[in-house]
């Protein structure tokens, strides 16, 4: 396919997508597939992300086909207000609509959610030897690709069985933006208060990472 024939098929899907807010009674039907596309080192539980949908900041996205309705990709985020941006908890397309540049769509969408906002911040799996790993460079490649950079930040992901370390990304949702120090601390200190609850020692995982933040530019 030629350059002009691929930016007809992705302009026509961005066409017939349609970005919705999602619920608990969506909620079992996108668990079935979450389970199968993250880590389980990455994963939170149906009964977590229940009470995480009950609450304001926090959301389910559903990517639909505007002809068929069916669901073709799925986003939980959280709306980092006093920061007008966005934390991008988990993004997956359903795995027969994969390779259809679906993903694109959906993040682009998530990326300018909050009007005017500073942009998206994304953990991302360190790759690892072992079967995973081509998934993993292409979920790196695939952010990259679509302008986010990683930041400059020892991160760690929060679990019952201590700190997970992750990439942290931050995708821009205009050219020529700053993150201070300040405000990535503030972002990630935000998220680890209202989303991880369910961690016990998420307070002692924060303090050990946390002073490693240093300011970024895009």
């Amino acid at each position: 396919m030629d350059v002009k024939s691929k930016r007809k098929e992705i302009e026509q899907k961005v066409l017939n997508i349609e970005i919705v807010d999602g619920g608990i009674d969506d909620l079992t039907f996108i668990y079935q597939h979450f389970t199968n596309d993250f880590a389980i080192d990455e994963l939170k539980n149906y009964e977590q992300l229940e009470l995480l949908i009950t609450r304001k900041n926090y959301k389910l996205l559903l990517a639909k086909d505007r002809t068929s309705k069916e669901i073709v990709g799925y986003a939980f985020i959280y709306e980092l207000e006093h920061l007008n941006a966005i934390w991008l908890d988990y993004m997956a397309i359903i795995n027969k609509f994969r390779n259809r540049s679906y993903g694109t769509l959906l993040f682009d969408k998530i990326t300018h959610y909050k009007e005017n906002g500073l942009g998206v911040f994304i953990e991302v799996e360190i790759p690892e030897e072992g079967h995973n790993k081509e998934i993993q460079l292409r979920r790196i490649n695939f952010y990259e690709r679509l302008g986010a950079k990683c930041l400059p930040i020892d991160y760690e992901f929060p679990t019952n069985n201590g700190g997970f370390p992750m990439y942290l990304y931050f995708k821009p949702a205009s050219n020529n933006q700053q993150l201070t120090k300040n405000l990535i601390q503030k972002a990630v200190m935000e998220v680890f208060e209202n989303i991880h609850t369910d961690v016990i020692k998420r307070d002692h995982i924060l303090r050990h990472f946390i002073s490693t933040v240093q300011d970024e530019h895009f």
